[in-house]
């Protein structure tokens, strides 16, 4: 692998893409690249609010029902037993209301811990693509370009990625293609109402693109 495709897979690195061979194979080369280490302190703060992208977890409704059905079931079969079931309820009891005061207040700090990252959702968000599977990650003027299951470039060829703003692309990177899912840092800003699009380049990119793009992202 060439020096410049391992630094491209700094981002697949930072969301945990990478193959495990292909994992093991960069963190080798992190070991010795300044370049990579600062680009995935950058990333991984990024890669990190993606795993609250879904929305609050609510205990379920049924908890307390389940609770009390288990309660109800611990009977005595006879009177010599009668003390000692007061003393095992009245000790599952008390376990019942330390866990249904837990459960109230995981829910109430999974509550508050999402509206603290409110923010940090908008300026993280997901563009859709058109022309094939993934979407552009876009961190406030920055973004990734997630692609799934795009065969390799051929022979002397290259994806070329553009960010085009008023009819005017602005190349952002190449890559080769291949793989379960290719994550490409772009390095061009990405203002608000441009589009990300890939075209099929010569080998080493071209400085405008030579055909219409194969891919297109929705208006970032």
């Amino acid at each position: 692998m060439g020096d410049d495709a391992v630094h491209d897979l700094t981002a697949a690195y930072a969301l945990d893409a990478l193959e495990l061979e292909e994992a093991r194979g960069y963190e080798e080369h992190l070991a010795g690249c300044e370049r990579c280490r600062e680009e995935l302190v950058a990333l991984q703060g990024a890669a990190g609010a993606l795993a609250y992208a879904a929305p609050p977890a609510r205990p379920p409704g049924e908890l307390r029902g389940r609770i009390l059905a288990a309660a109800r079931a611990e009977r005595p079969n006879d009177l010599r037993s009668l003390r000692t079931y007061r003393r095992r309820t009245a000790g599952f009891a008390a376990v019942a209301a330390v866990a249904a005061c837990a459960v109230v207040g995981l829910a109430a700090w999974n509550v508050s811990l999402h509206n603290r990252l409110d923010r940090a959702q908008v300026a993280l968000r997901g563009v859709p693509l058109t022309g094939a599977k993934g979407s552009v990650v876009v961190s406030g003027g920055s973004g990734a370009l997630v692609v799934s299951d795009l065969a390799p470039a051929p022979a002397g060829k290259t994806y070329e990625a553009w960010v085009v703003e008023d009819g005017r692309a602005s190349p952002a990177g190449t890559f080769a293609g291949g793989g379960r899912t290719i994550v490409i840092r772009l390095r061009r800003a990405l203002p608000a109402g441009a589009v990300v699009a890939v075209t099929l380049e010569r080998a080493g990119g071209a400085p405008q693109p030579t055909q219409k793009p194969f891919i297109t992202s929705a208006p970032l």
